[in-house]
């Protein structure tokens, strides 16, 4: 089964919600290949166990959001920069 990509404006509110802010035309730049994209021109992946932002130049993870019971986990260490 292939998982459904989708642009980052598929989660703007979820990050409205978690940054207070609107991201998706916030600048991210990607770790690994220091590409720049506003993050709705993100790869997303929302059909994972989370959601999962990869850079659309090289296909690294840039964001994974996970929800548990009590707590949301934000892990933003493929990012080099994300400008709020």
């Amino acid at each position: 089964m292939s998982k459904r990509t989708l642009d980052g404006n598929a989660i703007g509110g979820l990050l409205l919600e978690l940054f207070g802010a609107d991201l998706t035309a916030a600048p991210c730049a990607c770790d690994g290949c220091g590409a720049r994209e506003e993050v709705a021109r993100l790869d997303v992946y929302a059909d994972c166990p989370g959601v999962v932002v990869r850079c659309r130049h090289c296909g690294d993870v840039l964001i994974t959001i996970v929800r548990g019971r009590t707590r949301t986990y934000v892990d933003l260490r493929g990012t080099r920069g994300l400008e709020l």
